[in-house]
């Protein structure tokens, strides 16, 4: 085979060769991408339950706040008892169960609150009674934000996104 050969054999196989390298570029392009978008979209979905989970966290707090402090948390009540009907899609089964419980918890308190300030519901001693009883429990509902706080620790935490890992492994290799 001759150079001249080799020259036209380069000539015609050359725009078919350029075609196949600029397609499997282009497929590589559009693989790299298509990862990119599936990592953005894992992290916004963290973020996004993050931000759900949040909100029922902050609900239950609000309300071992107003439990503790008001004289009538019927707001609050009703605000938990939304978030509670979220909770099933958002956070596992031992925690929905909590906070059903803290739900009743403050359901019961608020009631008694309401009972203790009717003056038709038994004698002055039976009122004085249920009152004190009453600041017991509103005082050891309102230690429990530890305890929620303890509960929604594992999903309430978010890595830093900043650090990728090609800059974790640009780190380790200096």
């Amino acid at each position: 085979m001759t150079v001249l050969s080799f020259i036209e054999w380069a000539k015609a196989l050359g725009v078919p060769l350029l075609a196949v390298v600029v397609s499997g570029a282009s497929v590589w392009v559009v693989c790299v991408f298509s990862r990119w978008q599936v990592r953005i979209a894992r992290e916004k979905l963290r973020h996004d339950l993050y931000d759900r989970r949040f909100a029922i966290y902050v609900t239950f707090h609000e309300l071992l706040i107003a439990i503790s402090e008001k004289d009538n948390a019927e707001p609050e009540l009703r605000k938990a008892n939304a978030a509670r009907a979220h909770s099933p899609f958002l956070l596992d089964a031992r925690l929905g169960v909590y906070l059903e419980e803290l739900h009743k918890e403050a359901f019961r308190i608020n009631a008694t609150n309401k009972d203790v300030r009717d003056p038709n519901l038994g004698t002055p001693i039976e009122c004085a009674q249920k009152s004190s009883a009453l600041g017991s429990d509103k005082l050891k509902f309102a230690n429990r934000t530890t305890e929620l706080t303890r509960q929604f620790e594992n999903f309430l935490v978010l890595e830093d996104y900043s650090k990728t890992r090609k800059r974790r492994n640009i780190a380790e290799t200096l």
